[in-house]
């Protein structure tokens, strides 16, 4: 397929996804499994001459933990604890929970450690 040929949204999307499965760190192989695509169709994707589905798009924003806004639309801005942790399946949650809640417990030590209000005696 001819660049001209390709439409600006599939290759604005097809961009946004491979930049965010590289960040992800997945390779095509290994995604296209996890959406259930083919990895030729993925690489089409990602070359902007094939779109997506509302259901791929789905899987693959789960998948990669972000916003659909994301992979139409892009954005410069990190990635948020909030949106990672809103594309988690809700059965994981409280292993997710302990496992902050004892990363905090450290923080909180080490900035104790680092910055002492009291003389201990």
């Amino acid at each position: 397929m001819k660049a001209a040929d390709r439409k600006q949204i599939n290759i604005d999307v097809g961009e946004h996804v491979k930049k965010y499965r590289i960040q992800a760190g997945y390779t095509r192989e290994k995604f296209s499994e996890l959406v259930d695509i083919s990895p030729q169709f993925l690489a089409s994707v990602e070359y902007g001459s094939a779109g997506i589905s509302i259901t791929t798009l789905k899987k693959m924003c789960e998948i990669l933990g972000i916003s659909s806004d994301r992979i139409l639309w892009d954005s410069d801005n990190p990635i948020s604890l909030d949106e990672r942790v809103s594309h988690i399946d809700k059965k994981y949650m409280g292993v997710i929970e302990t496992v902050v809640q004892k990363q905090l417990e450290v923080i909180a030590i080490a900035n104790r450690d680092e910055n002492p209000r009291h003389v201990r005696q």
